[in-house]
């Protein structure tokens, strides 16, 4: 009977042992997913180092952007279809977000931006005006780097509004 009673406390501590280490495991990915996004807002976006797009994306992430019906994938389809065109055209533009959500590898964003339209946009030439959206996103995680990404916002609205 002792056996069995020491046999069950045993298994009791390494399961505890385990659970902790999996939410141990959980907590320091989901920082590891913070500072991913950090990244991807304030350096890539705010201060516009592209540089270190391959620290925040894998080689073969994938962006599926609703609204502007772009697909890419890799990171210099993201870099030259994407954000530089768009950097270009919004040379301060900004980006924030009101939430966070992470489960297991998928974060889900809400976010915001603007910018001013200095440059030429989709064919449409400069017209000096901000450029105010909003938006959601998800992401796919493979370690500490986007591997997928869906948005949705409402930029393509806004800016037809903008620009009539």
């Amino acid at each position: 009977m002792r056996y069995i009673i020491k046999t069950i406390l045993m298994a009791s501590m390494i399961l505890a042992g385990c659970s902790q280490q999996t939410e141990k495991d959980s907590q320091i990915s989901n920082e590891a997913y913070k500072k991913t996004m950090s990244r991807l807002v304030e350096d890539v976006w705010n201060n516009q180092n592209l540089d270190i797009l391959p620290e925040v994306f894998t080689e073969n992430a994938e962006m599926h952007l609703g609204g502007l019906d772009y697909n890419l994938k890799g990171i210099s389809d993201i870099r030259q279809k994407y954000i530089h065109p768009t950097l270009i055209a919004f040379p301060d533009i900004r980006h924030g977000y009101d939430k966070l959500l992470i489960d297991g590898d998928m974060i889900a964003m809400m976010f915001y931006g603007e910018g001013t339209h200095k440059g030429e946009y989709d064919g449409i030439p400069a017209i000096n005006k901000v450029l105010h959206y909003r938006g959601m996103a998800f992401f796919r995680m493979e370690g500490n780097r986007i591997a997928e990404v869906w948005t949705h916002s409402n930029w393509t609205t806004k800016f037809a509004e903008l620009t009539k």
